[in-house]
Formats: C-alpha cells, sequence, structure tokens
C-alpha cells in the first residue's frame, strides 16, 4: 500500500516537472508574451488591454503622457477596434474610437476650454475650422459644464458610429446647453481632434506613444517608476 503511494506521488511529481519544463521552453521562445488583458502603467495609472465600449471591445494601442510646458497633463490612451501603427489608417478605421485621458493635475474649465480650442484651431485647416463653428460651440458648451478635472479623473471622448462624438467624466456623460448630452454627429470633428494626439502638429513623443511605436512598462515592473 505505501509502495503505492509512493509510485503514485512520484509519478504526480514527474508530471509537474513535465509541465514546469515545457512551460519555461515556451516562454524562452516568446520572451515578451503577457497576459491577454496585462494592464501597463504610466505615472501610476493602470491601463488595461483591452475595454468594453458601447457594447464593443477595443484595444490599447498606445499611450503616452501629455504635458503643458513643464507639467506632466494627464496620461492619454488610445483605443481601437484593432491596432494600427499609422494616423491615416487610424482616420480610416471603422468602429468605435476611444482617447481616454487620465488626468495627473487640476484644470479649470476655463483653461481646458482655452487648451482645447488652441490645440484643435492649430490642427484644422483654416476652412476646417470655420465649417465647424457649431461643432466647436457644443464641445465648448460641454468642457464649460464640468467646471473643473481634478488628478485621478478620468475622461473619455469617443466616435461611436451612428451616435456621434460621445464623451464622459468620471463614468458621466457630458453636457451641452440645456443639460442634453453631447453628441456631435460630425466626424470630421473627431478626426481633428485625433489629429490634436497623432497629427503632425503633436508632440513627436506622444504621437509616437499612441501609434504603438513606443515600448509601454507593464503594471508592477520596476520601468513603471521610472
Amino acid at each position: 500500500m505505501s509502495d503505492n503511494l509512493n509510485q503514485d506521488q512520484d509519478e504526480t511529481v514527474n508530471t509537474l516537472r513535465r509541465q514546469l519544463l515545457a512551460g519555461a521552453a515556451a516562454s524562452t521562445l516568446l520572451p515578451w508574451a503577457t497576459p491577454a488583458n496585462a494592464a501597463v502603467e504610466l505615472e501610476g495609472v493602470e491601463l488595461p488591454e483591452t475595454v468594453t465600449a458601447y457594447g464593443h471591445k477595443l484595444v490599447l494601442n498606445g499611450a503616452a503622457v501629455r504635458k503643458r510646458g513643464y507639467f506632466k497633463a494627464d496620461v492619454t490612451a488610445l483605443y481601437l477596434p484593432e491596432k494600427r501603427t499609422t494616423p491615416d489608417a487610424i482616420y480610416k478605421l471603422d468602429g468605435v474610437r476611444r482617447i481616454q485621458l487620465n488626468i495627473l493635475r487640476e484644470f479649470t474649465s476655463s483653461t481646458i476650454t482655452r487648451i482645447f480650442l488652441s490645440d484643435f484651431k492649430q490642427s484644422a485647416t483654416d476652412e476646417e475650422f470655420k465649417k465647424l463653428i457649431g461643432p466647436i460651440g457644443q464641445i465648448g458648451a460641454a468642457y464649460a459644464n464640468v467646471k473643473r478635472v481634478s488628478k485621478g479623473d478620468v475622461v473619455n471622448l469617443d466616435w461611436v458610429p451612428g451616435q456621434g462624438w460621445m464623451a464622459t467624466h468620471n463614468g458621466r456623460a457630458l453636457t451641452g446647453d440645456g443639460g442634453s448630452t453631447m453628441s456631435i454627429k460630425d466626424e470630421l470633428a473627431y478626426q481633428i481632434y485625433m489629429r490634436m494626439y497623432i497629427g503632425p502638429a503633436a508632440p513627436e513623443d506622444l504621437r509616437n506613444g499612441l501609434l504603438g511605436l513606443t515600448r509601454l512598462p507593464k503594471a508592477g515592473s520596476r520601468d513603471a517608476d521610472n
């Protein structure tokens, strides 16, 4: 009886040893293999590899720290239906698209509006800017209703086919004049907004990060603290 028990234990140990060796061999062949939804971390902000937005699964295309002068303003993340590495490919992509701002410092609504108008105008042609005066006014009204954002807040700015440009602040929909939910059915307006982050006028480190050209540190890794 004892001999049989010892034999069973030996077989179990051998099986486990073979499994561990197989796992080690696989990790050698795939040095960058990570769990499908392993988070990355920037400035203490963890970003999941996938999110669900409006019933659709999106993947993290890239992320970067956006700066204003000497200050770090937010950790910007770009989520798409599938990964793309060029601005043109992203502009042409169908489906839900999300720019997520993880706020790193406090901003008042007047500062947010001023920054938005400056960046939007820089990213649009004069003709485009004049054409989009209406949507720009809607966005300005929605930002004014936010009052302020603080460190730790999350702002999602989404393009949703059939619904338009939607936005939330800490999970609550941004509202425009009269308290109605902001929904701008003008894809050009959203594409110009995306140009602010991945277009030619965007800072190179921000653009490269969102295009997935910069390797991101995994959550809990030593690099995440640097």
